[in-house]
């Protein structure tokens, strides 16, 4: 009687395992998720949970979730976010994935830390506060807190999210083998490529601007487009990533000698595609990307024009945010390109 009274407790268990392994979750495509989702992808399907992203950003889509934006200050990618999430529960996904990501990975070995800005870390908890679409659209919003910076950690982390669904250990293991290599794999092809081009540029003397920003400034609508208007005018656009896993050792070119703390992951990467841009010949130039109400950025601009100022460069800033038109920015893109062909080309 023990046993029987035992199998149909436990049949219930098995029935909702099996339920939870075929569920959908909803992924914004917005903020570190540029960067962070071949990880999570890799991770849910290989366990074999099923993963949805939100569509690409458009106006229509972002002005779908202002009216639950709840600061008029916050940068423009943030404000975004609100119509992504309005997008999966329109979609009827069965959970909404969003984690708190205090730290990305620490990749430059001098830097004092690789925390994301409080907006990127905990931009969750105001999505919760604002639309909370477990409450109000009976959609369970999970926002775990994990860190890229330690794998042991992370591993423990997603395997404490991932086990209510009924995933075993092995499968789990398996996956997040998987997905460390899926996140590898993609910073690989992200930066190798660009490398490349670097590499040709610096020997034909061809003019090459790199563009620095943040990971979810690749969206179309926050970017403006500036990478296509770079290369419609001719000239070789790359992404700081060109700069990313490496570190320059000659003196002056670290982030021992800066006058800030660098303990900020995103704004590293400008501060360092400004070391790099700075040693490198006047065919290479620097743009940052400047989204209106970024903090770190109000102290970080100013020393990542102190160090190209320092080696005779320019420092180029385009404040994107909410433009309607990229007109402006393509004039004035064109301006700066004029003005550096004529020395390039008498170099020729």
């Amino acid at each position: 009687m023990i046993l029987i009274i035992n199998y149909f407790v436990l049949l219930p268990f098995q029935s909702k395992i099996k339920m939870l392994k075929n569920i959908t979750l909803g992924i914004p495509r917005v903020l570190n998720m540029y960067e962070n989702f071949p990880f999570w992808r890799t991770l849910f399907e290989t366990c074999g949970l099923n993963v949805k992203l939100s569509p690409e950003t458009t106006m229509s889509l972002y002005q779908s979730g202002v009216g639950s934006v709840m600061s008029e200050n916050i940068c423009f990618p943030a404000k975004v976010v609100h119509g992504h999430i309005l997008a999966l529960i329109a979609a009827r996904v069965d959970r909404i994935f969003y984690p708190i990501v205090t730290k990305e990975e620490q990749e430059f070995v001098n830097s004092c830390n690789s925390f994301n800005c409080p907006v990127v870390s905990g931009y969750a908890e105001v999505i919760r506060s604002a639309i909370n679409p477990e409450k109000n659209f009976g959609i369970p919003f999970d926002k775990p807190v994990v860190n890229f910076i330690d794998k042991k950690t992370l591993k423990h982390q997603c395997w404490q999210y991932v086990e209510q669904f009924g995933i075993d250990k092995k499968t789990f293991n398996q996956a997040f083998k998987k997905a460390v290599e899926a996140r590898e794999e993609f910073f690989k092809n992200l930066i190798e490529p660009q490398k490349e081009i670097l590499k040709k540029s610096l020997e034909n003397n061809e003019l090459v601007f790199v563009v620095a920003g943040r990971p979810y400034h690749v969206d179309p609508l926050i970017n403006q487009k500036i990478g296509q208007i770079l290369s419609d005018l001719g000239v070789n656009a790359l992404t700081d990533d060109v700069f990313r896993k490496m570190e320059n050792k000659k003196e002056g070119t670290t982030f021992k000698n800066l006058n800030i703390i660098s303990q900020w992951s995103y704004p590293n990467r400008v501060i360092q595609t400004a070391l790099e841009v700075a040693r490198l010949p006047k065919n290479v130039q620097m743009i940052q990307l400047n989204s209106f109400g970024c903090g770190p950025d109000s102290f970080f601009m100013e020393e990542a024009s102190a160090i190209l100022r320092n080696a005779g460069k320019n420092h180029t800033v385009l404040r994107i945010d909410e433009i309607a038109s990229p007109g402006s920015v393509r004039l004035r893109l064109r301006s700066l390109i004029e003005s550096l062909r004529s020395p390039v080309k008498n170099i020729l």
